[in-house]
């Protein structure tokens, strides 16, 4: 057989092997970059990649190659070892090193053993030498062209699911905190549903208590009882105005004063209390020298050590009386009593009126006498043996009623 016919003969057999393969395998196309100083071999590699390659550029020299690599549209470069004035294997070096996903061959010989790991290293999946047939190099080929063409499907499907992870991550940062501001949402909600339920069964719990009593000690001795139960060991004093605009005391409890000192301090605080905090609304709570000076003036300094809840009990707009508690700066008030005393103004308050009006009930009512007029206002005169003291059952103090 002539040279001729076996040049024919490889040329049938390496076309019938790329047929077979390109039928084979589908997909994407490849782009190649056919790196050599000769045009017969770029036509050779363009030829054993028809069908394979979506798009074939060709580079004369590594300078070329460099610059169409930068361009970032090569999936596949296929260099000749004897390039003009450098070796392949170095040229492949430096792509593989600035474009790691780029699948590299290799067209040369291979010289020894310590050659081909070099090649291996500089990242050459495949080194043909070109004097193999023509059947083989084409076949080798195409292997490296399904091989560029995975790889680049497998670096796209690695960009989709990382946009779809980063997409899901967004989407459950999002859930997470609309579900964290829900939980805080539900459970601030349950707290205040919580708090009115304690709110209006205690409101009940005293207005029981509150309308049983139709006579003003019994309804101040219940008033102080439950305050005492709710608020816990406190000094507290009741002021109620008397007829001459001023105001008196009209009930208190002694929890940590000396019997010398209550009566002068009570008085002292009879002066400037409710005249202070008749006219506020809402609980005034005070704390602090500072805060204790600017509402009650000089008179502060009886209570300077002390933290105190003041409010005034109004019923049609009239300040039936001033309920005040105080006591060591150390155990001070917090919101919860600041709740529990304002509902406790606010009943005790109405039952007070009521009971006025009841008392007053056969005289026109700008002929009432006030509520704090212990001296006659009341059906009956109250003398030093009315009044009433006794343990309040927290040590060392007592209720007392003035007379």
């Amino acid at each position: 057989m002539t040279n001729r016919e076996t040049q024919q003969g490889h040329a049938r057999e390496a076309g019938a092997a790329g047929g077979e393969i390109r039928r084979a395998v589908e997909g994407e196309t490849v782009r190649v970059l056919a790196v050599s100083p000769r045009r017969s071999v770029r036509r050779r590699i363009a030829s054993m990649l028809n069908g394979r390659a979506g798009e074939i550029d060709y580079a004369e020299n590594a300078e070329q190659a460099r610059v169409i690599v930068d361009r970032g549209c090569t999936d596949l470069i296929v260099i000749e070892r004897a390039l003009a004035g450098e070796d392949g294997v170095t040229l492949l070096e430096e792509v593989s090193g600035r474009h790691p996903l780029i699948v590299g061959v290799l067209l040369g010989r291979i010289q020894g053993t310590d050659d081909a790991v070099r090649a291996m290293r500089a990242g050459a999946c495949d080194v043909i030498s070109l004097n193999d047939d023509a059947a083989t190099i084409t076949r080798r080929m195409i292997d490296a062209a399904d091989r560029a063409r995975r790889v680049r499907t497998r670096e796209s499907r690695v960009a989709r699911l990382k946009k779809l992870c980063n997409s899901l991550n967004s989407a459950r940062l999002e859930v997470t905190d609309q579900i964290g501001d829900l939980c805080t949402e539900l459970a601030d909600a349950y707290q205040d549903l919580n708090d009115k339920f304690a709110t209006v069964k205690m409101s009940s719990e005293l207005e029981t208590l509150l309308r049983q009593e139709l006579d003003i000690e019994s309804l101040l001795r219940t008033m102080l009882e439950f305050t005492l139960a709710r608020i816990g060991s406190t000094n507290a004093a009741v002021f109620m105005p008397t007829s001459a605009g001023d105001y008196s005391v009209g009930a208190y409890v002694n929890y940590d004063l000396s019997r010398e000192t209550a009566e002068v301090l009570l008085d002292q605080l009879a002066d400037c209390v409710p005249g202070a905090v008749e006219l506020r609304e809402g609980v005034c709570c005070l704390s602090g020298r500072d805060e204790l000076r600017s509402i009650l003036g000089p008179s502060s300094c009886w209570v300077e050590d002390s933290t105190m809840l003041t409010v005034s009990c109004v019923q049609e707009g009239e300040c039936l009386a001033v309920l005040s508690l105080f006591r060591d700066r150390s155990r001070a008030f917090g919101e919860e009593d600041v709740r529990t005393l304002s509902v406790i103004s606010e009943l005790f308050g109405a039952q007070l009126g009521r009971v006025i009006s009841t008392h007053h009930r056969h005289l026109p009512k700008d002929q009432w006498g006030l509520s704090g007029d212990w001296q006659g206002g009341g059906d009956e005169d109250l003398g030093p043996e009315d009044r009433e003291d006794w343990d309040d059952g927290y040590g060392g103090g007592g209720y007392g009623f003035a007379a």
